[in-house]
């Protein structure tokens, strides 16, 4: 908060510098004394030789003594203005970023189609593995379970053993099928992330196609100029 207020006291501070200045220069251009003329708090318009500073951000006239405008100063952007224009700034800076390091890691379209099948085929391999995985777990859970039953139908106490193999065998389960969920999760994440790649690549491709191709055209043209 108190780098913001600093920010609009300096932009105010540079607004008025500029202010004195350009009305030195409007005064000798027009060979007598001028006028400012702005609108107040009310919205009144209001004529004066100097201005208040709270005023200058709102933008202002220079008139002569006859009411001549001389020059008009617009409307100092606002504060939600001045964010949005540096957080384009901020995006576009991030995205040229992201299309240099595009254009280090891939060569052409094709790079990208192999990286991601590379990717996605470690991806699958490893949630076949879980599901195998699980498939196993449940197996022997149900023939813990199976051997609870039998212990209780015989009148006999579950031993411990059974409870507790019964107990990790049911927490592995959640653990394995936690872990499918999350590997299919990126699977689905890395093939939109190779997709936005690949769209993105052919967009900033494009003008440098094109430039070639007007390389191209312009060669064959002075080949076609150049007498046998």
């Amino acid at each position: 908060m108190k780098n913001r207020l600093n920010m609009f006291l300096q932009a105010v501070l540079i607004s008025c510098t500029g202010m004195a200045a350009s009305a030195a220069q409007t005064d000798s251009k027009a060979g007598g004394k001028v006028f400012y003329r702005y609108s107040n708090e009310q919205g009144t318009k209001v004529i004066a030789q100097t201005i208040p500073p709270q005023y200058v951000r709102a933008g202002y006239e220079i008139i002569t003594v006859s009411g001549e405008v001389i020059k008009t100063i617009a409307p100092s952007p606002s504060e939600a203005d001045l964010q949005r224009v540096n957080k384009e700034k901020a995006d576009a800076r991030e995205q040229a970023r992201a299309d240099l390091q595009l254009h280090r890691s891939y060569s052409n379209v094709s790079d990208i189609d192999a990286a991601k099948a590379r990717n996605l085929l470690e991806l699958n391999n490893n949630i076949n593995i879980l599901q195998a995985n699980l498939v196993s777990v449940k197996s022997q859970l149900k023939d813990q379970e199976a051997h609870a039953a039998a212990m209780e139908r015989g009148g006999r106490k579950t031993s411990d053993e059974v409870l507790n193999n019964i107990k990790t065998l049911r927490s592995e389960e959640k653990d394995v099928a936690l872990q499918i969920n999350q590997r299919q999760t990126e699977l689905k994440e890395a093939a939109d992330k190779y997709d936005q790649d690949k769209k993105r690549f052919i967009e900033i491709s494009k003008p440098e196609e094109k430039q070639d191709q007007g390389k191209q055209s312009q060669g064959k043209q002075d080949q076609a100029k150049t007498p046998k």
